[in-house]
């Protein structure tokens, strides 16, 4: 199979004990294209990051820029494919492989042999490996998180759910569709992080689209799983993208958000009327759907002076201050350790953030032919998501059509 030209989308570290390249800068500009440079709590951590690398390295520049995630991954496959890479290169962790699989990333095993990593990150750092070769730096691992407003269920006389059948009881009691009034805000138009949403109920319900290295969407299980996330964006309004799924919650227009644990630096900016009712808990499922969120890493093609500049970028993004910085921001950081005890106090819902991290499941594709090809995977995962919002066609057979063209598109055998 010929390597694609597609999408790619985790992650940073080393040590506390990491040695940082010698380099001497005059006026360098890295260029640093992000979808979180905007992004209620995180983008604030960025910021902050690279006021204090700048100031250490007073010879270096860091251009941030905000790209539309939606288009993101298009965007960087096309600079890489041109040879005009970003220097600081951050991605989406699931499109990763499909970079590496390029020979665009740079490995960093050499580099990372100084640092405590092996010892202190999480172990989905092993994402980043590709054909035997370490080629970045996990910068997040999450467990899918339930964010849900109090007051709207306690309007509706439920409680808390517990089961998927619970609720998607409790979507259905808090939606009044006619009044403008909605269980449940998630995308429902067409948007690279459906599979993620259609992905969670699969995954968090036991169940895998793949096994033993096929196919599996027409196991009954697969079926079933399917069918809750399709009775579940019934209760959704239509068209919506994850950046309004996300203000619709954080504005107190519906009761429930499944969504990641960067979610609650936006909840932390609701309106003093709305964020006492804002929470956030375990997903209702048997296990605990997650997986390598967004990663960093250096561009194999660039020169050696730049690649040095951008380690040591990571390499303070991984030290302990700031990974504890970013722990604080709700996101957990992959270094352990790092929040203690008057954090959680501070701050509690980070005990349940980091609870869902430490067990999550991974709901991205390991098969290796799959993660190079996860854009075509993606793509199709879509197709077949829309169709099942837009159409009356049973949940079944537009599982076996899309096992179909997948079978024609990514042959894992």
């Amino acid at each position: 199979m010929t390597k694609p030209w597609k999408r790619a989308l985790a992650l940073a570290a080393l040590a506390a004990t990491t040695v940082l390249s010698p380099v001497t800068h005059a006026q360098t500009t890295l260029d640093f294209p992000t979808w979180q440079a905007e992004e209620p709590g995180i983008s604030t951590w960025w910021k902050d990051l690279i006021a204090a690398y700048e100031a250490k390295y007073p010879g270096v520049k860091v251009n941030l820029q905000q790209v539309p995630f939606a288009q993101f991954v298009k965007q960087m496959t096309v600079r890489f494919a041109a040879g005009t890479p970003p220097d600081i290169v951050h991605l989406p962790s699931r499109d990763f492989a499909s970079f590496a699989d390029q020979g665009w990333l740079e490995p960093l095993d050499e580099r990372l042999r100084s640092t405590d990593i092996a010892a202190n990150w999480t172990p989905l750092q092993s994402e980043m490996n590709w054909n035997g070769k370490t080629q970045g730096v996990l910068l997040m691992g999450y467990g899918g998180m339930l964010f849900y407003n109090e007051q709207k269920l306690r309007d509706a006389k439920v409680a808390l759910p517990k089961t998927p059948d619970e609720w998607l009881a409790a979507m259905k009691a808090t939606t009044d569709a006619g009044k403008g009034q909605f269980g449940l805000a998630t995308i429902t138009a067409e948007h690279p992080n459906m599979v993620v949403e259609m992905a969670s109920w699969v995954i968090g319900s036991g169940a895998d689209w793949l096994k033993g290295g096929r196919y599996n969407f027409t196991d009954p299980a697969v079926v079933k799983a399917v069918d809750g996330w399709r009775q579940s964006v019934g209760y959704a309004p239509k068209g919506t993208n994850s950046a309004t799924a996300r203000q619709l919650f954080v504005d107190g227009k519906v009761a429930f958000l499944r969504d990641g644990p960067w979610v609650w630096g936006a909840v932390e900016k609701a309106q003093a009327g709305v964020k006492p009712q804002l929470k956030v808990g375990a997903l209702p499922f048997p296990a605990t759907p997650g997986g390598a969120s967004n990663s960093l890493h250096i561009a194999a093609k660039t020169d050696a002076r730049r690649k040095d500049a951008v380690w040591n970028f990571i390499a303070m993004a991984a030290s302990p201050e700031w990974q504890h910085r970013y722990a604080l921001t709700g996101s957990p950081a992959p270094r352990k350790g790092v929040l203690g005890p008057a954090d959680i106090a501070a701050k509690p819902q980070l005990k349940a953030i980091n609870d869902e991290a430490a067990k999550a499941r991974n709901l991205f594709p390991e098969v290796q032919a799959v993660r190079a090809g996860y854009n075509d995977f993606a793509t199709a995962v879509t197709r077949a998501a829309m169709k099942m919002i837009s159409t009356q066609e049973p949940t079944a057979k537009v599982l076996a059509d899309l096992q179909s063209d997948l079978d024609r598109q990514i042959p894992l055998r």
